[in-house]
C-alpha cells in the first residue's frame, strides 16, 4: 500500500526524531551503550534513506547512508577519539534537523517549486513584475498583498503582464467518486478571481505532480477560468498547457 504524503510526513519526523534524541543522548553521555547507539542510529538513516529514496530526494538518500555507514556498528571506524564522536553526533543531529525542515515543511515546499516556475521564465524573455512575499506568516496581521498570486511576470516581447499561481502535489488525489484529480480550494478561486477583474491581469495556475517541488514530474498550466470546481478531474488538469508551450505562447 502507497503512504500517503501525511503519513510519510510524520514517518520522518518520528525516525528522525528518535535517532536524534539517541545522538544527543550519546553526546551528552547519557548512555554508554554505544553498540545500541549506533545499531539503532544506523536503522533510522537506513529507513530515512528508503523514505528519501522513494521521494526522488536523491542527495537526501546519499547522505543518510554515508551517515548509516559512519555509524554502523558492524564494520566501526577504529581509533577515533571520544570527543570527535561528540562533535559527529552534534553534526549528525544538525543535519537531521535540517532534513525534517527541508522534506516535511509545506511552507519549503511550495517555496521550491515557486522558484522551479520562476526558472521556466527566462530573465532575457520575462520580467517578474511582482512576487507575493507572504509576509502574513511572519507578521502575525493580514497583508493584502499575500492573498495575490505568486508571481507577475511581464514580456519583454509584448510588455503585456500575466500572473502565475504555483501550486505542487506530490501525487494525484481521489475524488468522493473515486476519479482521479486535485483538491482546489474555492476561497483561493474567488480571491485570484477578484484580482483579475481588479488588476486586469489575467491569472494562470501551474500545477506541479509528482517528483519533487524542484523537479516535479507533470506540470501543467491552465487558465484561472477553468478551475471553478473544488475538485478538479484529472482530464482537466492535464488538458492544460505545457511549460515550454504557454512559454512560448506569453512570448508572441
Amino acid at each position: 500500500m502507497l503512504l500517503t504524503p501525511r503519513i510519510k510526513i510524520l514517518i520522518t519526523r518520528l525516525v528522525s526524531g528518535i535517532a536524534a534524541l539517541v545522538l544527543l543522548a550519546a553526546a551528552f553521555g547519557l548512555t554508554n551503550n554505544f553498540a545500541v547507539i549506533k545499531l539503532t542510529v544506523t536503522v533510522c538513516f537506513l529507513f530515512l534513506a528508503v523514505l528519501s529514496w522513494n521521494q526522488g530526494y536523491t542527495v537526501w538518500v546519499l547522505s543518510a547512508l554515508i551517515a548509516g555507514a559512519i555509524f554502523n556498528p558492524f564494520i566501526p571506524l577504529q581509533h577515533i577519539p571520544r570527543n570527535i564522536w561528540t562533535i559527529l553526533d552534534i553534526v549528525a543531529v544538525a543535519g537531521l534537523l535540517y532534513f525534517v525542515f527541508w522534506t516535511t515543511n509545506p511552507y519549503w515546499k511550495g517555496t521550491r517549486f515557486e522558484h522551479y516556475v520562476s526558472t521556466l521564465f527566462p530573465e532575457h524573455r520575462f520580467v517578474i513584475q511582482n512576487r507575493t512575499r507572504d509576509i502574513s506568516k511572519f507578521t502575525g496581521r493580514r497583508v493584502e498583498s499575500d492573498t495575490h498570486p505568486d508571481f507577475v511576470f511581464r514580456s519583454s516581447a509584448t510588455d503585456k503582464p500575466f500572473a502565475i499561481e504555483c501550486k505542487w502535489r506530490s501525487r494525484w488525489a481521489k475524488g468522493n467518486g473515486g476519479e482521479m484529480g486535485l483538491w482546489w480550494d474555492k476561497r483561493q478561486w474567488l480571491r485570484y478571481a477578484e484580482y483579475e477583474k481588479t488588476s486586469g491581469i489575467p491569472v494562470f495556475v501551474a500545477f506541479g505532480i509528482g517528483g519533487v517541488p524542484e523537479k516535479p514530474k507533470e506540470v501543467y498550466i491552465l487558465p484561472l477560468d477553468r478551475l471553478r470546481s473544488t475538485f478538479l478531474n484529472q482530464t482537466l488538469i492535464i488538458s492544460g498547457v505545457l511549460p515550454v508551450d504557454f512559454v512560448q505562447k506569453m512570448s508572441q
